[in-house]
Parts: C-alpha cells; sequence; structure tokens
C-alpha cells in the first residue's frame, strides 16, 4: 500500500484510548486558542437577519427527499433573508462560554474547529464579495471585493462556479480541536466540516436552492482568497449554492 494512503487512513482511524495517555495542550494547561475570528475593524460589517418571514417552511422529510446535488443554477438574485436565512441554520453560534461553543452543527467537544466565509455573487443589497460570517453575533465583514472576484473564485474552485449566486467555503483551524483531542482532532474536524455542509444542503431546500459540494478545489488559491495563511487555518470544504429552474 502506498504510504500516503496509509497515513491519511490512519488519520481518520485514531485509537481513542491512546488519547488517555497523550499529554494534550489542554493537560499541559496552556492557552486555549481563540474561540472565534475577530473581523478586522476597519472592514465593513453587516448586520443579517434572524426572523424570516416570507420563507415558506418545508418538513425534513420534504428536504432530505428533494437534496442532490444541483451544478447548474437559474441567473437571478439571492434575497438578503435568503443569505441570512442560510448563514442562520448552518452555521450560527447558539450559546457560547469561556471554554466552548455551541452551534446549530455538532462540533467535537464544543471546540468549534471551523469558521465560514461566503462568495457573494448574486445576493441583493450586499455588494459581490468576499465576506466573513462573523458566528457569534450572526454578521457579515467583507474580506475582500473587485471585479477580478468571479474569475478568481471560478479558477480557485477549478471552473465549478458554474454561476452560483453563493459559495460557502468552510474553513479548519485545527489548534481549536487539537487543545483537546491532540491527534484525534483531523478525524472529528472533517466530520464537522460534513455536518456543516449538511446543513447547508437542507436549509438551501427550504428556500428552493440547490448545493454542490466540492472537495476539488486548488487549495492555494482559494486560502489566498480569503486571506488565510494555509497552515493554522485552511479550507476544508467548499459548496456552490443557487437556484434551482422552475
Amino acid at each position: 500500500m502506498d504510504d500516503r494512503i496509509k497515513r491519511n487512513r490512519e488519520t481518520i482511524k485514531p485509537n481513542w484510548l491512546d488519547l488517555y495517555n497523550v499529554n494534550s495542550p489542554k493537560r499541559q494547561g496552556l492557552q486555549r486558542p481563540d474561540q472565534f475570528i475577530k473581523p478586522n475593524n476597519q472592514n465593513q460589517t453587516f448586520n443579517l437577519l434572524k426572523e424570516f418571514p416570507n420563507i415558506k417552511q418545508k418538513s425534513l422529510s420534504e428536504v432530505i427527499a428533494s437534496r442532490r446535488s444541483l451544478r447548474q443554477y437559474e441567473q437571478v438574485d439571492l434575497s438578503f433573508e435568503e443569505l441570512s436565512y442560510l448563514l442562520w441554520e448552518s452555521c450560527r453560534v447558539v450559546s457560547f462560554k469561556e471554554n466552548a461553543v455551541f452551534r446549530t452543527i455538532p462540533t467535537a467537544g464544543a471546540t468549534n474547529s471551523m469558521e465560514t466565509y461566503v462568495y457573494l455573487n448574486q445576493v441583493n443589497e450586499l455588494d459581490s464579495g468576499i465576506y466573513l460570517y462573523v458566528q457569534d453575533k450572526h454578521k457579515l465583514s467583507l474580506i475582500k471585493s473587485g471585479k477580478e472576484l468571479n474569475n478568481l473564485v471560478n479558477e480557485s474552485l477549478l471552473k465549478q462556479l458554474r454561476g452560483a449566486q453563493v459559495v460557502f467555503f468552510f474553513t479548519a483551524i485545527p489548534a481549536r480541536t487539537e487543545y483537546k483531542y491532540d491527534f484525534c482532532a483531523h478525524k472529528m474536524i472533517a466530520i464537522e466540516a460534513g455536518h456543516a455542509c449538511q446543513n447547508l444542503s437542507l436549509s438551501s431546500e427550504v428556500i428552493d436552492c440547490g448545493v454542490c459540494a466540492i472537495c476539488a478545489y486548488d487549495q492555494k488559491k482559494v486560502d489566498s482568497l480569503l486571506n488565510i495563511d494555509s497552515e493554522e487555518q485552511f479550507t476544508i470544504y467548499c459548496a456552490t449554492v443557487g437556484k434551482k429552474y422552475n
């Protein structure tokens, strides 16, 4: 077996019992990593909606039955309310305290390994650009804008943008989960990303949108787009979101 494949298999089947004998950063009494990214004060921030009077809810059975990967989208704008709804249901923080974050997605030991960024391509009331989702405040903070972004995003996604109204970028900050779970953290981070994208897929069905989850992307280009270092924070999962054809 190829050594690289073998190493990767070991990453997703760690021996949990070995963790009891590991001197993790938490056991060493080291400082816990920051639970949230703080937006740059110079960046524009936008409050998102927390109530959605124009969105007609569907049953869980309905959205599970209709969910399929969608790669072609109708060229209409997503409403600001719809964008707010997707972030509210997929990624929001429900509550937090000094050493635990509780979100709409399961996160290992409440360690909150992930952050969410979005590229807004066609959304009413907001300019096209890349934004950080400020998860503890349910806001967006503008990271980057410019006419060249559409092409740059498409290139970083290996030409899989396909006119989507929004692209979600889920990033990992491994130190948050390594602090408590050491070598077991990386499997748990990957699982957490899957939870987030499933939330996104199901909530998108409510607003008659489809999602294409993307693992095939140019790591360096995507991380550069988000202004992250690709070491202590890096993209782990992407997803395009767009309106279904009537």
